[in-house]
């Protein structure tokens, strides 16, 4: 029998388990896989661990405006003022008091929010401090009478002053068709104004002017005056304008401005990645084996881009939180809840306020553009010695969003 000579020529196998082998052997799929559960383990840390930064994606308001620390200063505060309503005798203070600290304060429709601002301020001072500490309270309002606290017992017992408008009969008009029109910025001008001038020659060496809704930390009297001493080494004799008791972090996110320098370290991360990958595989005889081409395309062009916006989601403050002590703070610093000024810049400040009195600014607004103008150095504390802690603006019900939105989330970390 003659058999027909045959050729091999190969073999195409059709079966899918083949081409599932070739996959599971391929050193890319490995990458995308581990690389999937490494990314969807991070987001979900993320989620949890930065849901209090205002500035990442993952904030959660629910859990960020949670009042933690300011719930136990408003506990303390309202302590506070109830044993000052049932004690007697006016306060003291040093003939020479180092700070005159003024509040100014208008009624709000429901909540008087300045009984806990004197009291988180006062609360905790040993004497020495608090006869340091020259407190005046300012109406400013046209009728301070109007105002729930007028004559509530505990603010005689513990203001060393109040203060309410002594002007003309053709200012004081003016003032009331400011509060009848709801001119909120210019009346705010004049109110800022007319405060200074009440300390500016009291000889104090600081003035602190305070909003009517903040709380105050336990022991900021110490931190404050540290970081005043501070500031003074620093500067010597060159002028600088204040220190900054509160800021609120929202401001501080990825600016559009700073995109190029983003993009730059975005590009050269890509660049030392790649770079690293290729040289070690030329060293190396088991990555020469296992690293391919298109697995260095896919850590650098999948894997290397999705870290990077994972990075710009979990937000600026958490990836570059700002070290703790004082700084320089001459950007994004909102608002003037709490201002600490040398006693020589008060008068060019005033000035400053007065020329703006028409304008529509608001008075850090108004400051901040003045100092940038002038190059003065403007300081803070980080975290802040302050916390708004007002829910109802000062300017009406149609303000309430935006002043609960006013907050420090950093300072609600304090044990």
């Amino acid at each position: 029998m003659r058999l027909k000579p045959t050729i091999v020529l190969g073999r195409l196998d059709n079966r899918p388990e083949s081409s599932s082998r070739t996959i599971l052997q391929s050193t890319s799929f490995w990458i995308i896989l581990c690389y999937s559960i490494f990314y969807l383990a991070t987001y979900q840390y993320c989620s949890h661990a930065y849901s209090h930064d205002p500035t990442s994606f993952f904030f959660d308001p629910s859990k960020g405006y949670q009042r933690v620390y300011s719930s136990k200063r408003e506990k303390q505060a309202d302590a506070f003022i109830d044993s000052a309503n049932r004690a007697g005798g006016q306060p003291s203070s040093q003939s020479s008091p180092s700070i005159c600290l003024g509040v100014a304060t208008i009624a709000r429709t429901k909540e008087q929010y300045i009984r806990r601002t004197i009291g988180s301020l006062l609360e905790g001072l040993t004497d020495d401090q608090r006869g340091s500490i020259h407190l005046a309270v300012f109406f400013a309002q046209t009728d301070p009478s109007q105002h729930p606290i007028y004559n509530e017992p505990w603010l005689k017992n513990l203001a060393n002053e109040i203060l309410q408008y002594d002007v003309s009969n053709e200012t004081m008009a003016r003032l009331h068709a400011l509060e009848e029109n709801h001119h909120f910025w210019n009346k705010s001008m004049f109110d800022y104004q007319y405060l200074l001038k009440k300390f500016v020659d009291t000889g104090s060496d600081w003035i602190m002017i305070v909003e009517d809704d903040v709380l105050a930390k336990e022991g900021w009297y110490i931190q404050a005056t540290d970081a005043l001493r501070d500031i003074q080494m620093r500067m010597k004799r060159h002028e600088w304008l204040y220190l900054r008791l509160f800021y609120t972090e929202k401001l501080f996110g990825w600016n559009s401005e700073e995109w190029p320098q983003y993009l730059g370290w975005s590009m050269l991360a890509f660049v030392v990645t790649a770079t690293t990958l290729v040289i070690s595989r030329s060293y190396s005889r088991r990555l020469r084996k296992h690293l391919s081409n298109i697995s260095i395309i896919v850590v650098c062009c999948l894997c290397l881009p999705a870290t990077i916006v994972l990075y710009f989601m979990a937000g600026r403050v958490s990836m570059q939180p700002p070290p703790s002590g004082l700084h320089r703070m001459e950007q994004f610093g909102c608002c003037s809840q709490g201002l600490i000024y040398p006693r020589l810049i008060i008068p060019r400040a005033m000035d400053t306020v007065k020329h703006a009195t028409n304008q529509r600014y608001y008075v850090d607004m108004t400051l901040e553009r003045w100092a940038n103008s002038e190059g003065l150095p403007r300081f803070a504390l980080v975290p802040p010695l302050l916390q708004h802690g007002g829910s109802k603006s000062s300017k009406g019900s149609k303000f309430d969003q935006g002043a609960n939105s006013i907050w420090n989330f950093a300072f609600e970390n304090y044990a």
